[in-house]
């Protein structure tokens, strides 16, 4: 029998047929609004394919020192970039691309991977080196037809003048990390962006920065630039004249350095300031680092050999360096007690060898007894045992308030980041100390308080804050806000900004008694029973005041260690400079610390109009 013949079409496949036509209908429509109805819209987006907004980086603003000698500036330089997406997308040719670019720019190969892995974005160019030698360059260039990804760029390298002396104030500039960029985007930075790191570059990087511009640019389908449809030019960064006085500044670096070798020691820093304004005529740490080796790109052996360098160069002791001030701290014990009524400007006390004080005796510097004296002669042998009776009388709290009206304890304001704040102690601070250790027996020793009033104990600071503190004292009590910028200037050489004196606040101690204070100072420069008495003998001819320091450091006892100190103003009667010198563990203040001021004053005022005059 034969069967009949079915239909071709069943319910099934009718259905399904229905769907593939719908299907097939849909993206002809669909086409055809592609095709008609969007072509001038798809065919300007086939334009932006081939247009590419480039950054047209600002000059940095160039930093000179107070008379126009130029400290910071920009170099023309090349520098290999890479960019992510347009790199070999076979694994194979993309890695023998890496190696070969490495070998040319001198990089290691792993931290090209790294830099590639780390791109936050594939279509922005990164930085593989500046500041290429010109053999590199020219290598690099003869080879860029066959490097996919990879280009050349001339762009401004950051300079720096005398890196010995100026390492620390004008710190260095450097491409941004990953946190860095993270933080910064939203102010406009992008990925491959530089800026200032430390000193004045990273202090007044808002300043300095400028503002990049841009440039949309057209290119073939090989890459290469056919014409530029629109750009946005960049604006410069301002122009920043310091304080300092670059002559001195050498001058300061040098008799430092041969200070702290005389000494056979390896650190130290320097401070001249104008104690009538607050602006920083020299500022110098020693040993320093050359910036140029950041701003180029530092190799990371280079850079370990800074961080393991045991003398510590990376280091800014006269901001970050903390000490405890010794002797110098005695002005502050002296003007307590006056203050609060303890002693008057005409009492006398004896000066023992030593005292006997809970059980422990706290012996005097000389060893001997000297005999009865008022607080200028105290303040100018620099007696021990005195300030220990002053120091008990006034008492820790009241001890400590006083040092913290002339600076201690607080981070002063200034534009170089880093100034650190020190260490005040008393009693309500040991309190807080004991509860957070939880230590058997802990609490303020009474004795503290008698060796807080020679400058030891737990009481720590900077040189920065022994400059604007010995500032106070010869201005009359002003504390004044430190500065290292003089004038700020637009591009075009417009000035923006000009430095005002900024006071801090008036230290509450009466003309009367800071003036017995001050007093003192001139007797320990001029008086032969003076400690500083050095100067005259070192034929210094100038009048003014001053006090040594011999800093006890590293524990607990007798015979330790010293720190060298000196701090000085002058002249008496209008003073114009202080000057501070810290020697790291250089012993005797007035045998290490004193010598390199005796020298620094004497280049002032050999020096004095041009260093004072009218700027350029």
């Amino acid at each position: 029998m034969v069967e009949a013949a079915r239909p071709r079409w069943n319910g099934r496949l009718l259905a399904g047929g229905l769907v593939v036509l719908l299907v097939v209908s849909t993206l002809t429509v669909r086409l055809v609004q592609l095709q008609i109805g969007q072509h001038q819209q798809l065919a300007a987006a086939g334009v932006e394919t081939r247009v590419h907004r480039v950054v047209l980086e600002a000059d940095r603003g160039v930093v000179y020192d107070r008379h126009g000698v130029r400290l910071a500036g920009n170099a023309p330089a090349w520098a290999l970039s890479m960019l992510p997406a347009a790199l070999p997308a076979n694994a194979v040719a993309r890695q023998s691309e890496l190696a070969q670019v490495a070998r040319l720019a001198g990089v290691a190969e792993p931290s090209l991977g790294q830099l590639l892995l780390k791109a936050p974005d594939l279509y922005l160019p990164v930085t593989v080196k500046s500041g290429l030698s010109a053999e590199q360059s020219q290598a690099i260039a003869e080879r860029l037809p066959q490097l996919p990804g990879f280009q050349l760029d001339q762009t401004p390298l950051r300079t720096y003048a005398d890196w010995e002396d100026f390492g620390h104030v004008l710190g260095y500039t450097n491409r941004l990390d990953s946190d860095e960029y993270a933080r910064l985007k939203n102010l406009g930075y992008l990925p491959d962006d530089t800026a200032g790191k430390a000193g004045v570059e990273a202090g007044l990087e808002v300043l300095l920065r400028g503002r990049n511009g841009w440039a949309d640019v057209e290119t073939n389908a090989a890459g290469l630039p056919m014409r530029t449809l629109a750009q946005d030019p960049p604006v410069a960064g301002d122009s920043v004249y310091l304080s300092i006085d670059a002559g001195l500044q050498q001058a300061v670096g040098q008799y430092l350095r041969e200070g702290i070798q005389s000494a056979g020691v390896r650190a130290g820093a320097a401070i001249v300031v104008d104690p009538r304004d607050g602006e920083l005529l020299a500022l110098v740490s020693a040993p320093s680092y050359d910036p140029n080796q950041f701003a180029a790109g530092i190799s990371a052996a280079a850079y370990q050999r800074l961080l393991q360098d045991p003398a510590k160069p990376l280091y800014d002791r006269a901001l970050a360096g903390l000490y405890p001030p010794g002797s110098t701290f005695k002005m502050i014990t002296a003007a307590a007690g006056l203050q609060d009524g303890k002693i008057g400007a005409d009492s006398v006390l004896p000066c023992p060898a030593g005292i006997t004080y809970g059980g422990w005796t706290y012996r005097n510097w000389a060893g001997y007894d000297m005999g009865q004296m008022n607080v200028e002669k105290a303040i100018a042998v620099s007696c021990d045992t005195f300030f220990y009776r002053v120091a008990d009388s006034v008492g820790d709290m009241s001890l400590a308030a006083y040092a913290r009206d002339f600076g201690y304890g607080s981070a002063p304001i200034f534009e170089i980041p880093g100034a650190q704040a020190g260490l005040v102690p008393d009693e309500a601070w040991q309190a807080a100390q004991c509860q957070a250790t939880e230590a058997p027996g802990c609490r303020w020793n009474p004795g503290e308080t008698l060796t807080m009033g020679i400058g030891q104990s737990a009481l720590l600071t900077s040189p920065l804050i022994q400059a604007m503190y010995v500032s106070a004292i010869a201005n009359g009590g002003t504390l004044l806000q430190p500065t290292v910028v003089s004038q700020v200037r637009t591009p075009g050489g417009r000035v923006a900004a000009t430095a005002q004196a900024k006071p801090v606040s008036t230290v509450p101690v009466s003309p009367a008694n800071l003036e017995v204070v001050r007093e003192g100072m001139r007797q320990c420069l001029q008086a032969p029973y003076g400690t500083g008495f050095l100067f005259r003998n070192d034929r210094f001819k100038y009048d003014g005041g001053c006090k040594t320091g011999s800093a006890q450091y590293g524990g607990s006892g007798t015979d330790l260690p010293l720190h060298a100190w000196f701090t000085f103003f002058s002249p008496y009667d209008h003073p114009e400079i202080a000057i501070v010198v810290l020697v790291e563990g250089g012993g005797e203040g007035h045998d290490t610390a004193e010598p390199v001021a005796v020298k620094i004053a004497d280049y002032y005022y050999s020096h004095r109009a041009q260093i004072l005059g009218t700027q350029s």
